[in-house]
């Protein structure tokens, strides 16, 4: 298992950064802050150079989120010659015997670096339930809020980057990091196509007015923090904290698509999605540990395949196979997971308003990178699409394997406000026939 690195302020800021640093104006800023938290210099110089190591093979995770509900039979699992098979024709992938959609042509030449999960099976049917077992691994309780998969990984394993939030949530809402608390809460990242809004100082404000605004601050807070040692003061602080590192740290260009080459930004084009997965790219890169990209709208009850879906496709193709062929390009899908997945699948039998229902009887999802098997296919469902037909997966079993190829304990139990042990997974195993 790895241990988690104790260190002040891991609460996840909105502030931005004009890339500039220099020792008396970045050390002003961020003593006032680490002030604030009674911590002295050696505290600071300590934070400065905090980075921590991955115990698994697994350094860095990009969930890439389809909100509502993909149809499997019309992404990742085709039925060419069945009655449920709809429009779409089946594309013929780099991955021997794999066939996808053929709205997916740069994810097919890619099918070659990453493997599908064709088995996926749950109860849930409801989309914020089932979205809350995909992200948590639990059902929805009214005692307790469970923290997502982004933020047990902010909590079990150590930072990469001191200067960078380890869990980050681009173009979406996310759920969040429930009794973790907010040390494990995401950085939301909410328009892709600005991700440095709020990074900055304010238009108007001078570094003089600003330092000025500091040194005000501070002399508010520090009595405060002092009487009131509260949970909630302490985390405030640590967001104030992190904020201010990193508005001054040369890795909030990460964020910044002005330091991208031209040409790969031209390639992903200027699509809110395909923007996301860039930076998500460049993130892990940088050393984020979770990241969650999303791309909503596949709730496709009616008039699904005229339009809806063919551009939800292109759209995902787009992003997500140009993030998969650039990893791998770079040789760092070996130490990063993808895992593209929504909350169910769609009815095998498109219904008469020309759409697919909910169905979490079976579904799928793709996987990449990080020890995941390269070209392979998990599971199957039955010829019509509408049953498990081998291997059946558990959105837990998705889960544990994640952690385990990230080295993190997935049997391990962290304790709630009031006690309640909570395991990191709670029903699941890793599925030892999809890790390389």
């Amino acid at each position: 298992m790895v241990r988690k690195a104790q260190a002040t302020g891991t609460q996840r800021g909105c502030i931005d950064c004009d890339g500039q640093s220099g020792f008396g104006r970045r050390s002003f800023l961020k003593l006032g802050a680490f002030s604030f938290m009674g911590m002295g210099l050696l505290d600071l110089l300590r934070a400065d150079v905090l980075a921590g190591s991955a115990g698994g093979r697994c350094d860095s995770v990009i969930l890439v989120w389809l909100g509502g509900g993909p149809s499997h039979i019309d992404t990742w699992d085709p039925k060419p010659g069945h009655a449920n098979g709809g429009p779409f024709k089946p594309l013929a992938t780099s991955a021997d015997g794999i066939q996808i959609s053929e709205h997916f042509p740069i994810l097919g030449r890619n099918m070659k670096h990453g493997s599908l999960v064709r088995s996926l099976t749950s109860k849930e049917g409801s989309h914020e339930r089932a979205t809350y077992e995909m992200h948590t691994g639990y059902k929805p309780l009214a005692s307790i809020k469970h923290p997502s998969l982004g933020s047990l990984a902010a909590h079990e394993m150590d930072k990469k980057n001191a200067d960078l939030p380890s869990y980050i949530s681009i173009g979406g809402s996310s759920w969040g990091a429930g009794f973790l608390g907010a040390k494990a809460a995401p950085f939301m990242i909410g328009d892709p196509n600005n991700p440095m809004r709020n990074v900055k100082i304010p238009d108007g404000v001078n570094q003089g007015r600003y330092n000025n605004r500091m040194q005000l601050l501070r002399s508010l807070d520090t009595p405060f923090a002092k009487e009131e040692r509260h949970e909630v003061v302490l985390d405030y602080g640590g967001h104030f904290n992190d904020a201010v590192q990193l508005m001054y740290s040369q890795s909030v260009k990460a964020f910044d698509l002005k330091n991208e080459n031209p040409a790969v930004v031209a390639r992903y084009g200027n699509d809110g999605f395909a923007k996301s997965c860039l930076i998500a790219r460049r993130l892990v890169e940088a050393g984020v540990r979770f990241v969650e990209v999303s791309l909503g709208g596949w709730d496709t009850h009616n008039d699904a395949f005229k339009t809806a879906l063919p551009n939800l496709s292109r759209r995902l193709d787009t992003g997500l196979g140009n993030l998969v062929e650039d990893l791998a390009a770079s040789g760092k899908l070996d130490s990063t997971m993808i895992l593209c997945t929504g909350e169910f699948g769609r009815t095998p039998q498109i219904n008469n308003r020309d759409g697919r229902d909910h169905y979490p009887r079976v579904w799928s999802a793709f996987v990449a990178g990080g020890g995941i098997k390269k070209g392979h296919v998990h599971g199957s469902s039955d010829e019509a699409g509408a049953a498990v037909k081998d291997a059946p997966v558990r959105p837990g079993d998705l889960h544990a394997t994640m952690f385990e190829l990230m080295g993190v304990d997935y049997r391990k139990e962290n304790f709630s406000k009031d006690g309640r042990p909570i395991k990191v997974v709670n029903e699941g195993e890793p599925i030892k026939a999809l890790i390389g």
